[in-house]
């Protein structure tokens, strides 16, 4: 496996993790923002309007499936890479880096079946 696969591996999963995170503290400046101006304009903030405009800044309910579902893919799909590279090292330096992906994808996967099973809010 040469290192620039690797590398460029690391740098996209870096550049998505940064976009998303930049996206949660650009909402949660604008919840900031619009809750500081309805109190300067005099509004009643209630708790329950509070709770509402929290509940729609969250990320979705059931989320645990969908990610643990999306790292199984993308723990496969490296294996499937590993096994078009047509070499028995490659083959291994993949399954090995789909590790990772493929046990948090089962835990998160597991964790929002037993919680469903349990009765739980996910």
């Amino acid at each position: 496996m040469e290192a620039d696969i690797i590398m460029m591996i690391a740098v996209c999963a870096t550049v998505i993790v940064a976009i998303y995170q930049f996206a949660r503290i650009v909402r949660t400046f604008a919840m900031h923002r619009t809750i500081r101006e309805a109190l300067l304009r005099g509004s009643v903030l209630t708790p329950e309007l509070l709770a509402r405009m929290d509940e729609s800044a969250g990320p979705a309910k059931g989320g645990d499936d969908r990610t643990g579902l999306v790292l199984i893919a993308i723990a496969l799909a490296l294996v499937g890479f590993g096994i078009l590279m047509n070499s028995q090292d490659n083959l291994r330096a993949m399954a090995g880096i789909s590790l990772f992906p493929l046990f948090v994808g089962l835990v998160l996967f597991g964790r929002d079946r037993l919680n469903r099973r349990r009765g739980e809010p996910a």
